[in-house]
């Protein structure tokens, strides 16, 4: 037993550092969403999906949003931040209970409002050059890794949205295609370790010899499987820049790894689902992988400073 739990020590200590707290507002959303999404789905509601899923897929964009710094020189929370932010989920009821329902619902608006109309124009305004009067607003510049992945979080809530319909889902690939390139330029100029960055390619040649002959057989239209083996490169490779971020000369964060590996395996179902067999199941498995992927990406926005 004492052998079984020292070779298991590192994996536990390793997943002790993944957290989502404190439960911002955009995780929030996605908490509450996704169970509707997945009641919907079992129920083949077309109306939940497209009320669920949009709401979901922004809970991640906000939650990235509420995670950045709004300040020059260190992270300055909204007013509303400390009513709307948790950091555990038996606080709710209680800010319910002292606050009010209704002045709590105001201050879950306002929050909304702060991270869409007062944070996001941030990144805009960073990456453009015809933002000195903006400058004066929004004096934050964001680095690349930043800019990069809120690219991605925003393609990655587009590529939800198409994929709704039944014909999207070639566009939807399309849309998460780029969104998984944005992840890989983020990761690239996070820093990269060559030691880590091999182990991940043996894993990533390990999947493409379990997955292609899986898959690619089952794919019968030509475009369409050229289509999903461009997909699988690009996410071969955000998963490949994700080992290579584990770098342990800046911060270390596994949230980066284990949200791109959850992810990458999320879109095993999704495949399954399109490809190989239509069920529910696929859903329950591949949409919380997803969304708390995601989530986890997003959270390692909190440790970027501002330049």
């Amino acid at each position: 037993m004492d052998s079984v739990q020292a070779l298991a020590q590192p994996a536990l200590e390793f997943v002790q550092l993944i957290s989502l707290a404190p439960f911002n507002l955009g995780v929030q959303i996605t908490a509450v969403a996704l169970p509707c999404l997945l009641l919907s789905e079992t129920a083949h509601s077309t109306l939940g999906r497209w009320i669920f899923k949009p709401l979901a897929s922004l809970g991640f964009i906000v939650a990235a949003l509420s995670y950045i710094p709004n300040n020059t020189s260190t992270f300055v929370a909204s007013s509303t931040a400390a009513v709307t932010t948790h950091s555990a989920w038996a606080e709710i009821p209680k800010a319910i209970a002292s606050t009010g329902a209704a002045e709590l619902a105001k201050a879950y608006f306002a929050e909304l409002k702060h991270v869409l109309f007062n944070v996001a124009p941030t990144i805009a305004s960073s990456s453009s050059r015809a933002a000195a009067a903006a400058a004066a607003a929004h004096p934050v510049v964001h680095s690349t890794y930043t800019q990069a992945m809120m690219v991605a979080f925003v393609l990655g809530f587009l590529g939800d949205v198409l994929l709704i319909p039944a014909r999207g889902f070639l566009p939807g690939l399309t849309s998460f295609l780029l969104g998984h390139a944005a992840f890989m330029v983020a990761f690239t100029f996070h820093g990269q370790d060559t030691v880590t960055r091999q182990k991940g390619l043996g894993f990533i040649v390990t999947m493409a010899a379990i997955v292609g002959p899986w898959l690619l057989p089952k794919i019968k239209n030509k475009v369409m499987r050229g289509a999903v083996v461009a997909y699988m490169l690009v996410i071969s490779g955000m998963v490949l820049t994700a080992f290579g971020s584990l770098t342990l000369d800046r911060e270390f964060l596994p949230e980066r790894f284990v949200g791109a590996l959850m992810f990458f395996f999320s879109d095993l179902f999704v495949a399954r689902q399109e490809f190989v067999q239509r069920t529910v199941l696929n859903k329950w498995i591949g949409l919380p992988l997803y969304y708390i992927g995601q989530l986890l990406l997003a959270s390692t926005l909190r440790s970027e400073h501002v330049h």
